[in-house]
């Protein structure tokens, strides 16, 4: 396992490098967001990523991130109010480490997020449209429809209840988590919409269910 790390404290960089690698797994540090520029994320397993810099913020990097990466994230801060945390979900973290923390407490957390990855193998199939559940990748004709976690994560709601109303509010729970002022109605609306978008004439199937939610409809769908 390759594992990108950005941190500025050398002191715990150094530590959790020493740590993991007892269990193969090979960290690669980067003092700060503009060494990652040339990152090809790719490579990498998983990101560790720090939340204070002085050439930036954890947060927006980690909202820019999920514009087109879905790889893991676990976040490092010393802020540990609710704020912040649902700040680093919302954003799209996949677990939330506050400082200072316990290295085999990061070596489980790292295994939890795989665990949780591995259990997800299968692929979901509609025509030309498949999703990889392990992966967390969408391709229509072969082609990477580079969608965002959340918007992964609707779609993958939609197909698994295929023909069948998905309320407003299951989705936000179940993409989300968490009621916070940033997360509603509109903030899924406008992710249904960027999905249509993405999906080109796949988009049709997703109905709007009036004062209800979504459905994705595959009556008129011919094999």
């Amino acid at each position: 396992m390759k594992i990108a790390m950005i941190e500025d404290d050398n002191t715990i960089s150094f530590a959790v490098q020493t740590f993991l690698k007892r269990y193969d797994m090979e960290t690669e540090v980067f003092g700060n967001l503009t060494m990652t520029e040339k990152i090809d994320f790719n490579e990498f397993d998983l990101i560790i990523l720090d939340v204070n810099f002085p050439d930036g913020s954890g947060f927006d990097y980690l909202k820019w991130l999920r514009e087109f990466s879905n790889i893991p994230v676990i976040m490092l801060t010393v802020k540990n109010t609710d704020e912040n945390i649902l700040r680093g979900f919302e954003f799209g973290a996949d677990e939330y480490i506050t400082k200072p923390f316990s290295l085999p407490i990061l070596k489980a957390r790292i295994d939890n997020i795989f665990r949780r990855k591995n259990t997800k193998s299968r692929d979901i199939v509609f025509g030309d449209l498949n999703l990889n559940l392990k992966s967390m990748t969408a391709y229509l004709s072969g082609d990477n429809l580079d969608l965002s976690k959340q918007e992964f994560s609707v779609l993958e709601i939609l197909l698994e209840n295929r023909g069948a109303n998905v309320i407003r509010k299951r989705i936000i729970d179940s993409v989300w988590g968490y009621d916070l002022y940033e997360v509603n109605d509109n903030t899924l609306t406008v992710t249904i919409k960027r999905l249509r978008y993405k999906l080109g004439n796949y988009g049709k199937y997703i109905k709007t269910v009036r004062g209800i939610g979504y459905m994705w409809e595959d009556k008129n769908y011919e094999d």
